[in-house]
């Protein structure tokens, strides 16, 4: 079939129909328990995997006779092993894995299976170590293709084209290699991309799926399919929104010349959704890991974490934990194959678990019409993040009634299109919710059009009225390098900030074009502006895997004493990161047994003893207080109350308005808290943590250090502390959350810290004296 460079569809509504496939079920189906799907379960399961692949290994290599002549497949295993070990992190620069990689790169293979998996593998090892091999393999590979007007056009057989033969699976492997080395840097001609397009479009059947040859479809060949398709999708049509000027592309959502891809696309995801299940679907059991494999790939690249209502991941992943041989660390074949061993299979249970459990750049939010113009968006800036940082990353799209849960996986919510989104109110809310519990939602006007940004803005408005949006200083950390990348002219941007952390971005500049068509050699700093959101986001954080999660489930076991907590009101930003008392709350529970009854809001002239133990305080900005206010504070402390506070982000203004307003109220100085006191050892004090060595986020290093004791401050009323207070922030550490240039402990820390502050809070004023007799 001859490409078609003219053809016209209107592909516009094609292409929304494909974005709500691929996004609309935002449900898992009812029963489903994946209780034992978690990260420390599925990283444990890719350790053990990882050592039996290592333990197969034959010298350098992984080779049943160590000989070419003996298998046309010679270098394949080598290949498929080592591509496993490196997407589980394996260092390729370690002696062990750099001689392998050598042997393999030295040695001449022959087949499409073998040259493939060779130039996947040697693509991702960073460098320029094996460019020269990668070059010679892309061009077997280009050699191998049937070429234009035969038979099999762009097709792949198990050696040659001259050998005469074609099936997907082999068709799936050269495809894959040339796309990976072509993502390293290596040119592969167009036409090469073309003819793959011709290939699979005249293959596909009218179900929708793709099958072995000409039989029907199954789910390991329509995976093959599907993950082919984004490939050509990303490298041949992304570009069709037009030329980008900076500001806008000339065809944006206009998408005339993809109508046959995307139709095929479409098709064929109707199709897996609707056979969807865990043992390759209408196909041989025994190819099943090889399945699960092609189903990681199109997840991936569609952006979908559902296929109908079924949770891809965490459903394989339940599988493979539940068949992985616990003691060899090997998945063993369902069924006999004769052309794949325990080997492969362990290998493709590798890299489904590890692709699968790859941390979230951004979530991609479907609000209906107009969301998806520029359909590549996140996928290209997916890509270009992957490059620079050397680690795996996912992208995902979700849904306004879809689970929250989905939403909280990802650091960044992206918001897109060329009109105003006008959200519902309840979306609104949900939105704001997903801010206050550590997200960042980030706007771009597709085409720089004005509709969009002035409806973002009437967005941040309702969502955040108390915090009104602003633009961003030249020298912000987003732009100065701080972050990751220098952006030297960079395009305006606005943000909504709490005082504490960053809510909200807005980009009225198109900077989207750039990561749609992957342009990055004319608009990189559009990509690195992207790849900057992404770490500000996170803080430059060790990555996290997509399972992890910061929720502190409740234990439901009986409290031995429950204590009633004021959250003060004031008006210097007092209501810091108010979801982070829920996380406080449990983890005071579960580790000290003390459950916190919390009232948000109460002022100062409202404080009294009779009502509440203890008052906790923090702020952004200075906190003044009246006569009134004072008094009552003075006879709350006086009566037996303990005043808990932080200063948020480390506020100077906060901390010296609260020094000084407690000195005027107690008429004495505040003294540090010494560390071999039994606040930060823990002794004497029930379900208290040793915080005698705890962490800073990077931003305070240059305050405490990375590790040490906390350096807590308070006042003394006689025998107890009736103050106590951190210069450094802890309420922003209750979140859980990364937040860049936050002043303050991590979130582990700041919760034991709390913990200890609350528990001491809750003794009696005969314990606190006891406990400093002790201590003296």
């Amino acid at each position: 079939m001859p490409y078609d460079r003219h053809s016209r569809c209107a592909a516009r509504a094609i292409f929304t129909l494909l974005f709500f496939i691929g996004s609309a079920a935002g449900a898992i189906a009812a029963g489903e328990d994946f209780s034992t799907v978690t990260d420390d379960a599925v990283r444990a399961a890719v350790d053990r995997g990882v050592e039996y692949i290592r333990n197969r290994q034959t010298g350098v290599h992984w080779e049943p006779h160590g000989r070419a002549e003996d298998d046309r497949h010679f270098g394949g295993s080598t290949a498929l092993a080592l591509l496993a070990l490196l997407y589980a992190g394996e260092d390729p620069r370690s002696p062990r894995m750099k001689d392998s990689l050598d042997w393999l790169a030295s040695k001449p293979l022959r087949s499409v299976y073998a040259v493939g998996l060779r130039a996947h593998a040697l693509a991702i090892v960073p460098g320029d170590r094996y460019r020269d091999r990668l070059t010679r393999d892309v061009q077997w590979l280009i050699d191998a293709q049937h070429p234009r007007g035969s038979d099999h056009e762009g097709g792949f057989g198990y050696e040659t084209h001259r050998e005469g033969g074609c099936d997907n699976s082999n068709s799936q492997v050269g495809v894959l290699g040339a796309w990976m080395a072509a993502e390293a840097g290596v040119t592969v001609p167009d036409e090469f991309w073309y003819l793959v397009e011709n290939h699979w479009l005249r293959v596909q059947t009218r179900e929708g799926g793709w099958g072995y040859q000409k039989d029907g479809p199954n789910g390991s060949m329509t995976a093959a399919g599907l993950a082919t398709m984004f490939v050509v999708l990303d490298l041949v049509y992304a570009r069709d929104t037009g030329k980008f000027d900076g500001k806008a592309t000339s065809r944006c959502g206009m998408l005339q010349e993809t109508g046959k891809v995307v139709s095929s696309i479409t098709r064929a995801m109707q199709y897996l959704s609707d056979i969807f299940a865990l043992e390759n679907p209408n196909g041989d059991s025994g190819w099943t890991y090889y399945y699960l494999y092609g189903v990681e790939r199109v997840g991936r690249a569609s952006g979908r974490k559902y296929f109908g209502d079924k949770d891809w991941f965490k459903l394989g992943a339940r599988f493979l934990l539940a068949k992985q041989d616990v003691k060899e660390g090997s998945w063993d074949p369902l069924t006999s194959n004769a052309e794949m061993n325990t080997l492969h299979h362990t290998c493709f249970a590798v890299m489904f678990l590890c692709h699968g459990r790859a941390p979230l750049l951004f979530n991609k939010l479907d609000y209906g019409a107009g969301a998806n113009t520029k359909t590549r968006d996140v996928a290209g800036l997916n890509r270009y993040v992957q490059r620079s940082s050397e680690k795996l990353l996912n992208w995902q799209t979700v849904t306004l009634g879809g689970e929250f849960s989905d939403w909280l996986e990802a650091p960044v919510l992206y918001i897109s299109g060329h009109d105003d989104p006008r959200f519902a109110e309840a979306d609104v809310q949900r939105i704001r919710e997903y801010c206050l519990r550590g997200g960042v939602v980030l706007g771009v006007a597709c085409c720089s059009k004005p509709e969009f940004s002035a409806g973002f803005r009437r967005l941040a408005a309702r969502a955040f009225p108390e915090y009104p949006i602003r633009e961003l200083p030249p020298r912000h950390p987003l732009f100065n390098g701080d972050v990751q990348f220098p952006i030297a002219e960079p395009p305006p941007m606005f943000e909504v900030h709490s005082g504490s952390r960053t809510l909200m971005l807005l980009s009225p500049t198109d900077i989207s074009a750039a990561w749609h068509q992957f342009l990055i050699h004319k608009y990189e700093p559009h990509l690195q502006l992207g790849a900057n959101i992404f770490w500000y986001a996170t803080d430059k954080s060790t990555f996290a895997s997509r399972l992890a999660t910061i929720e502190i489930p409740s234990r439901n076991a009986r409290p031995r004493q429950s204590v009633a907590v004021a959250r003060m009101a004031h008006e210097g930003g007092w209501d810091v990161e108010a979801f982070g008392w829920t996380r406080l709350s449990r983890h005071v529970a579960n580790q000290g047994g003390v459950r916190l009854l919390v009232t948000s809001g109460v002022k100062f002239e409202n404080l009294n003893f009779e009502e509440f133990k203890v008052a906790y305080v923090t702020g952004t900005k200075a906190m003044r207080l009246s006569r009134e206010d004072r008094e009552s504070l003075r006879k709350f402390l006086s009566a037996g109350g303990t005043l808990l506070a932080d200063a948020a982000n480390a506020s100077t203004e906060f901390l010296n308005s609260i020094e000084e307003e407690l000195t005027d109220v107690l008429r004495t100085q505040p003294l540090a808290v010494p560390e071999d006191s039994a606040l930060l050892t823990g002794a004497g004090i029930l379900g208290a943590a040793d915080v005698t060595r705890v962490n800073v986020r990077q931003a305070a290093r240059s305050m405490a250090g990375t590790s040490g004791a906390p350096r807590l401050r308070g006042y003394r009323i006689g025998r107890r502390w009736a103050v106590l207070y951190s210069p450094l922030d802890l309420s922003s550490g209750f979140l859980g959350t990364p937040i860049f240039g936050c002043r303050g402990y991590t979130p582990e820390s700041a919760l034991d810290i709390a913990r200890n502050m609350m528990l001491y809070a809750a003794l009696s004023s005969s314990e606190k004296a006891k406990i400093d007799r002790e201590a003296r």
